[in-house]
């Protein structure tokens, strides 16, 4: 036997374990993949998200808190980013 008919064999049998590991993969993830896929087709219509409303009414919350609230980001700001001298202000 020369040497490439043993580098033959060698691949070849290399080749078959590893497509036989590719199935065995392949197979163990069908197994989530398939009832995954008639689970979306039994449902026909995508349930609607409700919306949330994040904005606050300026009237919900006293102004003696907001006036408070603006100092603290002032203050923040200007520790942070001292490089400004522009001050923080609401619309």
């Amino acid at each position: 036997m020369s040497i490439n008919d043993a580098l033959t064999i060698t691949f070849l049998g290399i080749g078959v374990v590893f497509g036989g590991l590719l199935l065995t993969n392949l197979l163990i993830v069908s197994f989530s993949f398939f009832p995954r896929m008639a689970e979306k087709l039994k449902r026909k219509t995508p349930q609607p998200v409700p919306i949330q409303e994040t904005a606050i009414n300026k009237t919900d919350i006293p102004p003696d808190i907001l006036a408070v609230i603006a100092t603290v980001l002032e203050v923040e700001r200007r520790l942070q980013n001292s490089l400004f001298e522009s001050r923080f202000t609401f619309k």
